[in-house]
């Protein structure tokens, strides 16, 4: 059976749902990426568009930023504040679980 392939160009530029989709990120953090300056986007009537070469030159930043770093996630600044962080925090027990009174004879009296 022959498959299909669609002519259709690709997208310039995709809405913000979209973009989150591609770059799996919530749609408030590319709205940050956005107001940033990230990702270039502009006004179409009353629609918001992001461009893919925008989105593309985002992942290329993050993926150079893991490879200089030697690790990949967060770049190297970040984990050291987070290792500060981890270290600071005062180990402290668990609170104690609370729980019901089983010696309430106010509710068993008629």
């Amino acid at each position: 059976m022959p498959t299909t392939t669609s002519t259709q160009p690709a997208p310039l530029a995709v809405a913000p749902l979209q973009a989150c989709h591609q770059l799996s990120l919530s749609l408030s953090k590319v709205y940050g990426l956005m107001r940033t300056g990230e990702l270039e986007n502009f006004w179409c009537g009353r629609a918001r568009r992001i461009t893919v070469r925008s989105i593309k030159k985002y992942v290329a930043r993050q993926l150079a930023a893991a490879k200089g770093t030697g690790a990949p996630g967060r770049p190297a600044s970040l984990r050291r504040g987070l290792e500060q962080q981890r270290a600071a925090r005062p180990k402290t027990a668990a609170p104690a679980k609370r729980r019901a009174r089983t010696n309430q004879p106010e509710l068993f009296a008629e």
